[in-house]
């Protein structure tokens, strides 16, 4: 009986062995799974809409052509970092006009006539304000619409008796009578160009106001 253990022993050894490597050898053979690629989306920029302003207590010169009134200058005034606000002297009144700065578009709050003395109202007052029309809205790109208006190009050129500026912003709205207002926009001027374009009787009337000069 003892001879008979003395070589099972080394028989259920040599086994026991021989089981471990294969499942050794079977689990380092087993693929590693990959995790997948994930795809990152560009990061829209951020624009900022304060740059379609001139700088602060600035004035600047526009000339105007197609009607007397279309020369005037324009002052700027920031009330704070989403306020600002607009003096407008065309020679026969001057009209304030009051916007707020959003991450996503410039909105008119007021557009008072005969501002000879007009009053900045409040920051309460301003934020109880409502939007009576949108001046620029993001993206700014070709396409874009934001009540009535629709951003048309971004790659303009035009040339000023300032300096030539690139990249000009230009944004128009057509009525159903077939006049279209344009409007030009460069960064660190803000608008630079106006123009109302005006069919009567088969014929173009063009008035149009352009920055000339920072007084």
């Amino acid at each position: 009986m003892k001879k008979l253990l003395l070589l099972l022993i080394p028989i259920l050894f040599l086994c026991a062995c021989g089981t471990n490597k294969t499942i050794t050898e079977s689990t380092d053979k087993v693929p590693v799974k990959e995790e997948p690629v994930k795809e990152t989306l560009p990061v829209e920029e951020v624009v900022n809409l304060a740059q379609f302003f001139l700088p602060d207590q600035s004035t600047a010169q526009f000339k105007g052509e197609g009607n007397e009134y279309a020369s005037y200058s324009l002052k700027t005034q920031y009330i704070n970092d989403n306020y600002v606000a607009t003096y407008e002297d065309n020679g026969g009144t001057i009209v304030q006009r009051i916007y707020k700065i959003s991450e996503d578009n410039i909105s008119l709050l007021a557009e008072n006539g005969e501002a000879y003395e007009a009053e900045i109202p409040s920051i309460e007052e301003l934020e109880s304000m409502p939007v009576i029309d949108i001046y620029l809205a993001t993206p700014l790109e070709v396409g874009t619409k934001f009540n009535g208006w629709e951003i048309t190009s971004t790659s303009d050129t035009l040339q000023t008796d300032l300096q030539t500026f690139e990249n000009v912003i230009v944004i128009e709205k057509a009525e159903e009578q077939g006049n279209v207002t344009r409007k030009y926009f460069a960064k660190d001027f803000g608008e630079i160009k106006r123009e109302f374009i005006m069919n009567a009787n088969e014929e173009e009337l063009i008035v149009s106001s352009t920055i000339e000069k920072l007084l």
